[in-house]
């Protein structure tokens, strides 16, 4: 299997100190190479993630993996590439409404996997609220759980809200559910982490303990998508 510290994190790290077209062309065979080799470790990961969860089965990398090339049109920062190689492995791909397991590379202690369910929909948010309003011990007793603090620390806060949402009632011990916008937990990997030769292992045991919340979100959005 792939070890990304022999291929990927070296471009990546040598990207980031030369994040401009020029120098990005003249390594391009070293991009493509390392492209490759990120290809392929995504191909053995969904194999491996395929145990746990069958949907997965038959994904391909390329469905998957997320370009390299920053959508420059409304940020301040003009750099034009991604200092980090992504890919969201979900059934139906990486754009799928669906719960996903999120796997990225990056130097300087930047890498991450880890998922959930990523909200756009805002009816589908609504319906995870509902839900939680009728039954918040079904997540709350996985966000809770042993395994899941082991390798989580909460769910990721992005855009969550500092006040309940109006309208909606459910016992103060379970309020802060409602406050998410996007029910995501994140597992950090150092540089020695990602070089190790247990990566895969650990990547495994990772979406192993996030599978149950996955299963659960998708069961309450099955019905709006």
């Amino acid at each position: 299997m792939i070890n990304p510290a022999n291929n990927i994190m070296p471009f990546l790290a040598a990207l980031q100190q030369n994040n401009n077209k020029p120098w990005f062309d003249q390594n391009r065979d070293w991009f493509k190479a390392a492209q490759a080799d990120f290809s392929q470790l995504i191909t053995d990961v969904i194999e491996i993630l395929s145990d746990t969860e069958p949907k997965f089965a038959g994904l391909t990398a390329k469905e998957c993996i997320y370009r390299i090339y920053r959508d420059l049109r409304f940020s301040p920062d003009k750099t034009p590439y991604k200092t980090n190689f992504s890919a969201n492995i979900a059934p139906g791909g990486k754009n799928s409404p669906k719960s996903g397991f999120y796997v990225q590379f990056e130097p300087n202690n930047l890498s991450m996997c880890g998922g959930g369910l990523w909200i756009e929909d805002k009816n589908i948010l609504k319906a995870v609220r509902n839900e939680l309003c009728i039954v918040p011990e079904d997540l709350a007793e996985i966000l809770e759980s042993k395994d899941f603090k082991h390798y989580f620390n909460g769910l990721w806060d992005y855009q969550k809200l500092k006040k309940l949402p109006v309208g909606y009632e459910i016992s103060p011990e379970h309020a802060d559910l409602l406050k998410y916008k996007h029910f995501i937990a994140i597992n950090y990997l150092t540089d020695e982490q990602v070089a190790s030769p247990n990566l895969y292992e650990h990547i495994a045991n990772v979406h192993r303990t996030l599978h149950p919340m996955c299963r659960l979100l998708d069961d309450i959005i099955g019905e709006e998508i």
